[in-house]
């Protein structure tokens, strides 16, 4: 009842706001404004496959179609629809058939209806797509966010496949701050999510419902131009089971949280300060903290239990002409030292970019990420290292009656495993040898080669994979019908010689204002030989329909 009042009160202002802007837009005679525009696009696809020898990987036949559109009423007042259409399998928590609108009034509200996504904070709600509703004001240096709506939907247990059932899941979230975003600037954010206990049939070998509540506080500070600093801190309330016994002594709202004895309370926070002295140099200094028993159900992979600091430095030398970019940073777990081991994590980049003149350039790239595990058991210690290493030269010059470009690169890699028992399949290294060349003529032929040989080494498996692939592409018809044509073999050796052939025909054509027609087919035929030999193939096409209006 309490969200029935705010849906009310919510159409009631919007209403109020809605018919306000439109009649700021009147009241000015002088400025001529078009009552109604309308845009938008439309992609439709049909595509088809078949396999011979092989179990289908795909759907013999789908139809797809994405329609986004725009309503513009007097240049105050934007309506954006987005619908999605599928022919094939729903998706496993959200339907992929959606629809969306989000209408913008003026440049200072957006409302959300549908199917939307909507980033809060970095700690409480931002990669999960909502169908519901809410709103965003910002007028000026305010802001004030407000949304509510379902973010799971219900999925029975499968006894075939043992896939874990899913409750349905309803969440609100708001944020109000003030600031300029770019400067100096605050928030304090507020996320909530519950499972609905009664939205599938569980028994006792059922996951739990859950719910979660994060509130937070992220800001921003810029001193002068050169130095800025950008953190958030927050706190979070999670129970893993929604049935357990209440705490009485903490009364709160049904609606804000209700405390159990199966509820973790938990912190996080994170501070970045980035320091720009001059275009030539800068350093960002990055340092997080999320305790184990932190939880945000507003975002769906958000790791816990970590403490890390990163460094990364930039330099542009000869005026700009060089590049180079750094990254170092170390990872912490267990810290409340409640786990048998701690693990930590060690990760350094540097990548640099030179142009040396405007027909040779060079590129080169390190980077390390180490893990160690201080188990007290010598045997069970965990340390990985992996490093690689590239080079990449550049040559550009005029030949053959076009434009020549030349890459070449060498990439070395290595993984380290020092554990006694999974060393053997661990320890690997590998060196991949690259080489592309592409000619452009000025006729809009384009003609590229690619040869690739990549060897992997480890204790008990020794590979050798060998690419060529040639691809040329042509416009016609005064550069509105579009073709290109590529031909790739790829030769593995592991155990036994084995060879892949693929075939790709490419094009499109432009009716101009009336969209673009596309069409495209690829063969893939797998040849094996020896005591396991497998044939088969697979043929793969698509019909597309693009058109903005």
């Amino acid at each position: 009842m309490i969200f029935i009042g705010m849906n009310q009160k919510l159409i009631y202002i919007t209403l109020i706001l809605f018919f306000g802007s439109l009649q700021n837009a009147f009241s000015d005679e002088k400025e001529k404004v078009q009552a109604v525009k309308f845009g938008g696009s439309a992609s439709l696809s049909n595509s088809f496959y078949n396999s011979n020898n092989i179990a289908p990987r795909q759907p013999g036949n789908m139809q797809v179609g994405i329609i986004r559109a725009n309503v513009s009423l007097f240049e105050v007042v934007d309506l954006p629809f987005e619908l999605y259409y599928s022919s094939g399998a729903f998706g496993y928590q959200q339907p992929f058939n959606q629809f969306g609108v989000s209408p913008r009034i003026s440049n200072w509200l957006t409302l959300h209806g549908g199917y939307f996504s909507t980033q809060m904070s970095d700690f409480t709600f931002g990669d999960l797509r909502m169908m519901g509703g809410g709103f965003e004001l910002t007028p000026g240096n305010f802001r004030l966010k407000a949304i509510y709506g379902r973010t799971r939907q219900k999925v029975e247990p499968n006894k075939v496949s043992y896939a874990p059932e899913v409750y349905r899941q309803t969440a609100y979230a708001a944020s109000i701050g003030y600031g300029n975003l770019s400067k100096s600037y605050f928030n304090i954010n507020l996320f909530h999510a519950i499972d609905d206990s009664t939205s599938i049939s569980a028994d006792s070998l059922s996951i739990t419902p859950n719910e979660n509540l994060v509130a937070s506080f992220d800001f921003g500070i810029a001193f002068g131009q050169y130095v800025s600093l950008r953190g958030e801190a927050g706190v979070s309330a999670f129970s893993l089971n929604t049935g357990a016994a209440t705490i009485d002594e903490i009364s709160l709202p049904e609606f804000i949280f209700t405390p159990n004895y199966s509820t973790m309370i938990d912190g996080a926070a994170k501070l970045d300060i980035n320091i720009t002295p001059s275009k030539y140099w800068s350093l960002v200094l990055s340092s997080r903290y999320i305790g184990p028993g932190f939880t945000t159900l507003g975002y769906a992979l958000m790791p816990n239990d970590l403490m890390e600091f990163t460094l990364a430095p930039r330099l542009r030398l000869f005026k700009n002409k060089l590049n180079i970019r750094s990254k170092a940073g170390i990872r912490y777990n267990n810290l409340r030292d409640n786990k048998q081991s701690t693990t930590s994590r060690f990760t350094g980049m540097l990548a640099a970019n030179w142009q040396i003149n405007k027909h040779v350039g060079l590129d080169a790239n390190y980077n390390n990420n180490q893990i160690e595990s201080l188990h007290k058991n010598d045997t069970l210690r965990l340390s990985n290292v992996y490093r690689s290493y590239s080079i990449t030269p550049r040559f550009n010059f005029d030949a053959l009656g076009g434009i020549n470009n030349i890459v070449f690169t060498y990439s070395f890699q290595d993984v380290s495993d020092k554990n006694v028992y999974t060393q053997e399949v661990s320890d690997n290294n590998t060196n991949t040898f690259t080489f592309i060349h592409s000619l452009s003529r000025p006729n809009s032929l384009t003609v590229t080669t690619t040869a690739l040989y990549n060897h992997t080494y480890m204790s008990d498996i020794d590979s050798r994979i060998f690419h060529i692939s040639e691809s040329l592409a042509y416009r016609f018809l005064k550069n509105k019908l579009n073709t290109s044509l590529s031909l790739g073999a790829n030769f593995v050796n592991v155990v036994e010689n084995s060879s892949q052939f693929v075939f790709r025909l490419n094009s499109s054509y432009s009716f101009g204002k009336f969209g673009i027609l596309g069409f495209f087919i690829t063969n893939n035929s797998f040849r094996g030989a020896g005591t396991i030999a497998r044939n088969y193939s697979e043929l793969y096409g698509s019909l597309q329909y693009n058109v903005i209006f």
